[in-house]
């Protein structure tokens, strides 16, 4: 059977696990389309059923074929570490501390805060909001204690959550392995059993052809010899991925560490491993990115390679208000407050942080929010050559 590209990606993700409306969202084909292809293979015995004919009574549990998933670790926060004497205060620890004892069985979706029917903006949002809050960099110089070992264990679990979530390909792989948890399993067995509806004689009526094609859905399966040929793909990616990590090929590894993820997303080993390797990667990549902003023509084009490069730094105070001021000199206003806004965040004692707000606000109508700023970087320094001029560009002079 000769198959198009967009027919043999989705028969690649049929083995037992991928909720049917996952597959029919995936983007290359339509729903109908992913119908009529479900219909075709099923009556060419290209994708297998179980036993069960689809002219009986709806089961009351249906059960998939579905690798076993490794046993889950659940902790709870030791809250004997929150120490008074830290450069952070006892809330935030509890939350460091209580995150980091989630990462054993939280889901990606859980990690980053985000429902597991976000759209990629708010996936790129919640990775943001994260990054901003636990990365380690935001803490540099400051008194944290072991809690310094912990953010870093964090964000990297919040990297590699944002780097497999983000992608649509891995994303639905990870999603797949959320339907291997028992909680899960047991509550969408809970579901169809309330789905089965009983006609008025107190039997059940014959079903219509749009349930028989639902109740396919939950049953289809890839061959056996099918899923095992994925491990050893995946275990190939995984062994290619260590080889050029071993050789300081970061992104080579880096990619190859997706594609073992994605051929296997129940294995902790690949994912460790992605995860390990993070930081390496978007050191090399934001480098990368940086050397071509600062080579660009054109202020739009180095401002868009800017915000690629904060992507992979996004604690880095001094690179949001750099993307500020490019923001501000291509004339949009919105984008230069959000990260000038995000620098003072990142970095409120850096005086260039407050001015660049400052002159932010300034030009976008906001003399208020534009004082504020200029009375923080006052206190800072006060003879400051960018704040004497701030204060003569307010007083209109």
């Amino acid at each position: 059977m000769a198959l198009n590209p967009a027919e043999a990606f989705l028969l690649t993700r049929i083995d037992g696990h991928t909720p049917w409306a996952v597959l029919r969202d995936f983007g290359a084909m339509s729903p109908e389309e992913v119908d009529l292809a479900l219909e075709s293979w099923v009556s060419t015995g290209l994708v297998l059923l179980d036993a069960e004919s689809p002219e009986s009574p709806p089961a009351q549990d249906i059960e998939v074929a579905k690798p076993e998933p490794p046993p889950v670790e659940r902790k709870t926060a030791d809250l004997t570490c929150i120490d008074d004497s830290l450069d952070i205060d006892a809330a935030f620890q509890q939350q460091i501390l209580e995150l980091e004892a989630s990462l054993g069985h939280a889901s990606y979706h859980e990690i980053l805060g985000v429902e597991r029917d976000s759209e990629p903006r708010d996936i790129k949002k919640a990775y943001f909001r994260r990054s901003k809050q636990f990365h380690p960099d935001r803490y540099f110089r400051r008194n944290i204690g072991d809690h310094a070992t912990r953010l870093d264990r964090i964000f990297k679990h919040i990297a590699l959550a944002y780097e497999l979530l983000s992608d649509p390909t891995t994303r639905s792989e990870i999603e797949r392995s959320m339907e291997c948890e028992p909680e899960r399993a047991s509550e969408e067995s809970a579901a169809r059993a309330e789905s089965a509806q009983p006609d008025a004689g107190g039997g059940y009526r014959k079903p219509t052809r749009m349930e028989n094609l639902e109740r396919l859905r939950r049953r289809f399966k890839m061959p056996e010899k099918a899923l095992v040929e994925r491990r050893f793909r995946a275990r190939q990616f995984n062994d290619a991925s260590r080889e050029a990590a071993a050789k300081q090929n970061w992104l080579e590894a880096a990619a190859s560490a997706r594609l073992a993820v994605a051929f296997d997303p129940w294995n902790r080993d690949f994912k460790e491993h992605f995860a390990s390797i993070q930081a390496d990667v978007h050191a090399v990549r934001a480098a990368e990115l940086l050397e071509q902003a600062a080579g660009a023509g054109a202020k739009e084009d180095a401002l868009r390679l800017l915000e690629e490069a904060i992507h992979y730094r996004p604690a880095d105070a001094a690179l949001h208000a750099r993307a500020a001021r490019l923001a501000l000199d291509t004339g949009d206003k919105d984008r230069a407050r959000e990260y000038a806004e995000n620098a003072v965040e990142l970095e409120p004692e850096a005086v260039s942080s407050q001015i660049i707000l400052c002159r932010v606000l300034r030009r976008a109508g906001d003399p208020e929010g534009a004082r504020r700023a200029l009375s923080a970087a006052e206190k800072l320094a006060p003879k400051d050559p960018d704040v004497l001029a701030e204060q003569r560009q307010l007083r209109g002079k």
